[in-house]
């Protein structure tokens, strides 16, 4: 197999200047094959990467008003210039059809409007359609089954990372093309130093819907119970200025919240330990059984003060009051012993109220990276839990305030092939929670239990944090050399107490036992070179060997006990990323590192966790030693439409601590207990997507097996215990007229687990979904959609679960009426079971009764 790289300059022969971009072609002599194609650029430069067994390659260029020119050349690598001249191009009457998806090098283009249809409302609707391209409900993309590292918008980063806003807001019908970036490095400062297998998606917006405002207005009403629902939103995209606004409220079960969350990660939110007993949420769609009264606010902006200076503001706030209801069957499966079984009868209440505000200034060009960002969170809880355990009734109420403030600083400066780079993130977190219990079911974890009528468990925690990194890396002919060092502290303090309540309501004083004052601070020192080896875009493999030199400090104020540890921990990892072939890549990882203990891992002081969870996690300090590997193989062919991906994995952890559990009754004590442990396990997945033209159809494939081999500890006796999962899906979209269209997806899972030799009845469960769209002259579309659902491990007619669902629109130029009726055939609740390792769940939660619900839609542009 030969490989080689041909770029060169195209002018114009009159002028000696660089042409406008055309196109650059590269055949086969007899024109038959076509080995790839490209746009030369604004400057008259074009590249074009090639690998076969051919001797001879034919370069053509062509372009509206160019005279064609061709060149037949040996295949190796080598310049070639063209010097072209104008020819007037006649034509008489031609219509000219964009291909449904093309590749230009590591870009792939798809048409939307060869995907889009009249029933589309959004571009996340479209997406869905488009093979190779994942969309979940709150509109996080996957492109080959990886998710995207970013989402631009013309080419701007608006959202940052929140942009679900963009997937589910933004009309399908302005939106000409859509573009992914395969192996996308966003820092221009460190392309070929830093390499990525994520991909980034990009919105292209048609002309018409440049540089104007548009936007839209929805209110709707309906019954049983009384339901509304109302959006605004608005929005403009223009060349130095982009902002998307909405409004959005309901109560008919749309968690409109899902698409303020940011999907592109970053530094961890603090955990909470405390939270009321709740039911399991269903495995079905939200509307079905979500009781809701939500309200929405999303503000984005981003404004570019110069070239490359960028200025992005994002607010959000979101309020939510949600009620649940069900009951669940909890077996624990425990050794030498007849199964635990326990049952509750479980409602809730929650009020949410959230805050986020982010201001970022960055400069992104090939020599500077600069960024600055500020970050303001609030989160807000009150819970209100009641339980009836047997004939026990327990009331749980649960606060949390949270607040954090975070600071990120990121410099890069890249000269000719070395490159220098600082980051710093900084952020502090405060979190003072407090769940109370009434009554108390189990008084004698107290020292005069015939006082206590309910319990009052408090936990304050606050968290400081900085990690400061620098790099300064070289590159010498294909190899690139990394000098890294970084700088991390973080200091928390935690604050408990367990305390029992009198029948006054009043909360005594809490016991030794049941407190917790706890300081604890680490800090790591981490140096190491890495290594990177790359020929062009086609192979590249990276050495990253670290050294962190740790330090940490815990003081429990209650037991004047001190702990101290220092290690040198090595993390070592190894990446490796070919171009087998044009359309095929090759991803290799291998890595391992130590995890210490957190806070939250190491206390001694119990802390009521839920009304029948104690914990105390007293003894050394946890470490995790675990190995990752890892293979994937992604496939795209644009021509065929065609796109692909093989992924497996293996991981080892070893461990010093156990979390033994021991059962009293419904209650559970989980202590920490010092013994060797580990676990491992494989993951292996695949997933094809398609997209048949010729027929309107996309269809998806995908499948999956993993298995775990653990250790866990019940009633003081260690346990080995293996768990599988196995998935199937597959899911097509078609027009069988232009009247009449069709999706359909299905999924299997099967989970089975086993413990010392005793397997557990596997749980084989199945969900259909299906809808059909009647359109009528492309005003009225009439749909109708059902859903079944079978557990196997349900008995009675609820093992197979069935709902109707129907809807009727009628769509004008800016108007849209609809009228829709959800859970037609009234299914009143629904029941699931699951299966984790040695403890089985049923479990039944109440769903939304049938209603109706009409709305209007207005377009404003």
């Amino acid at each position: 197999m030969k490989r080689a790289t041909i770029s060169g300059m195209i002018v114009d022969a009159a002028t000696g200047e660089a042409t406008d971009p055309v196109n650059v072609l590269l055949q086969s002599p007899s024109r038959r094959t076509m080995y790839g194609y490209t746009t030369s650029r604004a400057d008259g430069s074009y590249t074009l990467e090639w690998q076969g067994t051919a001797d001879t390659l034919l370069v053509t260029v062509t372009g509206f008003n160019i005279a064609p020119q061709s060149k037949r050349i040996l295949a190796r690598t080598q310049r070639v210039d063209f010097s072209v001249s104008h020819a007037d191009l006649k034509i008489r009457e031609v219509t000219v059809k964009a291909p449904p998806v093309e590749r230009r090098s590591d870009t792939l283009s798809y048409t939307v409007s060869k995907y889009a249809d009249v029933a589309d409302r959004s571009i996340g609707d479209v997406l869905r359609k488009m093979p190779g391209i994942e969309v979940s409900k709150a509109g996080e993309v996957k492109y080959n089954g990886k998710t995207i590292n970013k989402f631009y918008i013309e080419g701007l980063d608006m959202l940052g990372g929140r942009y679900g806003i963009a997937t589910n807001n933004i009309q399908a019908k302005d939106i000409a093309r859509v573009e992914v970036y395969e192996n996308h490095q966003p820092i221009k400062a460190l392309k070929k130093l830093v390499d990525t297998d994520r991909a980034a998606l990009n919105l292209r917006l048609k002309e018409s819907a440049k540089g104007t405002w548009s936007g839209t207005m929805q209110l709707g009403g309906g019954y049983k119970p009384a339901m509304w629902s109302g959006e605004l939103t608005a929005m403009y995209f223009g060349r130095r200025f982009q902002t998307l606004d909405t409004y959005k409220t309901n109560n008919t079960g749309d968690d409109v919240s899902r698409e303020l969350k940011s999907l592109y990660g970053g530094l961890d939110e603090a955990s909470t330990l405390l939270g009321v007993h709740a039911p399991t949420v269903p495995s079905l769609d939200e509307r079905r059984y979500l009781d809701n009264n939500i309200h929405t606010v999303s503000l984005n902006s981003i404004t570019k003060l110069r070239k490359e200076l960028e200025l992005t503001a994002n607010a959000q706030y979101h309020h939510d009051y949600r009620l649940a209801e069900g009951s669940s069957t909890t077996t624990h499966h425990l050794p030498d012993a007849a199964p635990l079984d326990i049952r509750e009868r479980i409602s809730t209440a929650r009020r949410t109220d959230r805050t986020s505000v982010d201001l970022q200034l960055q400069s992104n060009a090939e020599k500077r990276y600069l960024q600055e960002k500020l970050s303001f969170a609030g989160r807000w809880d009150r819970d209100f839990g009641r339980v009836f355990n047997d004939a026990d009734r327990v009331d749980q109420r649960f606060r949390l305030p949270h607040v954090s403030v975070r600071n990120t600083f990121r410099s890069i400066r890249r000269t000719g092939r070395q490159a220098l780079s600082f980051n710093s993130e900084t952020d502090y977190e405060t979190q003072p929670t407090q769940l109370r219990i009434v009554p108390m079911l189990y008084p004698d974890v107290f020292d005069d239990p015939e006082a206590v009528s309910g319990a009052l468990q408090r936990l304050d925690s606050r968290r400081f944090r900085t990690r400061n990194s620098a790099f300064t890396s070289w590159i010498v002919g294909r190899w690139s050399f990394t000098l890294n060092a970084a700088l991390n502290a973080q200091i928390e303090w935690m604050r408990s107490s367990l305390a029992p309540i009198d029948g006054q309501g009043a909360a005594a004083d809490a016991a030794s036992p049941h407190r917790n004052d706890i300081y604890w601070r680490r800090a790591d020192l981490i140096l190491g070179p890495s290594l990177r080896y790359g020929v062009g875009d086609r192979f590249s493999v990276s050495l990253y060997v670290p050294v962190d030199l740790l330090t940490l400090r815990s003081e429990d104020r209650v037991r004047n006990r001190t702990e101290r540890s220092r290690d040198a921990i090595f993390t070592p990892s190894l990446s490796l990323q070919s171009n087998l072939t044009y359309n095929l890549k090759a991803t290799a990882r291998a890595s391992y590192y130590e995890a210490i203990g957190g806070l939250y891992d190491n206390y001694a002081g119990y802390v009521m966790t839920d009304y029948r969870q104690i914990t105390s996690k007293q003894g050394p300090l946890s470490r995790n030693r675990t190995q990752n590997y890892s293979v994937s193989l992604s496939y795209g062919n644009a021509i065929r439409a065609l796109f692909g991906s093989i992924d497996a994995s293996y991981r080892r952890t070893r461990r010093n601590l156990m979390y033994g559990v021991t059962y009293e009754g419904s209650l559970s004590r989980i202590e920490a207990v010092e013994r060797d442990n580990s676990s491992h396990g494989y993951d292996l997945r695949a997933s094809v997507s398609k997209r048949f033209d010729g027929i309107s159809t996309t269809f998806n494939l995908s499948g999956g097996f993993s298995r775990t081999w653990s250790e866990v500890m019940r009633q003081g006796e260690l346990l080995s215990t293996q768990y599988d999962g196995a998935t199937a899906a597959l899911g097509f979209n078609t027009r069988f007229t232009r009247a009449v269209k069709l999706d359909y997806e299905a999924s299997y899972a099967r989970s089975k687990s086993r413990f010392e030799g005793t397997a557990l009845r596997p749980i084989d469960v199945v969900r259909q979904n299906a809808a059909v769209d009647f359109i009528v002259r492309k005003k009225f579309i009439c749909r109708i959609g059902g859903e079944h659902y079978y557990n196997a491990a349900i008995g009675g007619s609820d093992r197979n679960m069935f709902f109707l669902d129907a809807s009727l629109t009628y769509k004008s130029r800016r108007v849209e009426y609809s009228v829709e009726g959800r859970n037609l055939a009234d299914v009143g609740t629904f029941r699931s079971a699951s299966q984790s390792d040695i403890t089985d769940y049923l479990y039944t939660y109440r769903l939304r009764p049938a209603s109706v619900l009409f709305k209007i839609k207005f377009s404003l542009r």
